[in-house]
């Protein structure tokens, strides 16, 4: 069983290169990879989010409680993300991995979310409520069946997770420069942050209904 998830075809297409390529030597693989990169990598918007406390919330609260909460959001986040084009690949721990075809509608899937959220916390006691933090990426991934892999994923699960607060979107420099117009005016510098030595300016997305709180950091 391949660790890709379901044997969809492209992640066998995958599988079946990882073969071949272990069996090469390695001063032929970097060759090798460029002349596969096409047939295995397409351009995709990925939104990675991360929901607030969930450590002290299933201390507080219990993990069963936590995941009856969640389930409810996630279930009413798949056919709202569909509306605008995203498809939500997995559920991994307290977040969720979308694919989008474009950056644009990734942004348009934060809004979708915030709405969904806002609906569903909306008369619901404290414990009952969700907060989600998100990190926008866009360039080439290895898109398959269920899973996303490639920098942008890499940076987008950064941004949602270690950087932004709750009720805030983070954009890589890749997703904020592939905006249209209408939604580039949303858009405003956050901060410069170092990744290999490099300096990366991060951007964030104004959302329309909150404005961000400050995380609580726990062990």
């Amino acid at each position: 069983m391949s660790f890709f998830g379901r044997a969809g075809p492209r992640a066998r297409r995958l599988g079946a290169f990882l073969k071949r390529r272990a069996r090469c030597a390695p001063a032929r693989r970097p060759g090798l990879d460029d002349r596969a990169s096409p047939t295995l990598f397409r351009k995709r918007a990925v939104v990675f989010t991360d929901t607030a406390d969930f450590t002290l919330r299933t201390a507080r609260d219990g993990i069963l409680h936590f995941l009856m909460v969640f389930d409810r959001l996630v279930a009413a986040a798949r056919p709202a993300l569909a509306r605008v084009g995203g498809d939500v690949v997995k559920v991994e721990g307290d977040s969720l991995l979308v694919r989008f075809d474009d950056a644009t509608a990734a942004c348009r899937g934060v809004d979708a979310l915030e709405s969904c959220l806002r609906r569903l916390n909306g008369g619901k006691p404290e414990s009952e409520q969700l907060l989600f933090s998100y990190g926008v990426g866009y360039g080439d991934v290895l898109d398959l069946e269920e899973d996303l892999f490639g920098l942008e994923v890499n940076l987008a699960s950064k941004l949602g997770e270690d950087l932004a607060e709750p009720g805030e979107a983070l954009l890589t420099p890749a997703a904020a420069a592939a905006l249209d117009p209408h939604m580039m005016r949303r858009v405003v510098p956050h901060r410069v942050v170092t990744f290999l030595r490099r300096a990366i300016p991060v951007q964030r997305l104004r959302l329309r209904s909150r404005r961000p709180v400050k995380r609580v950091r726990a062990l």
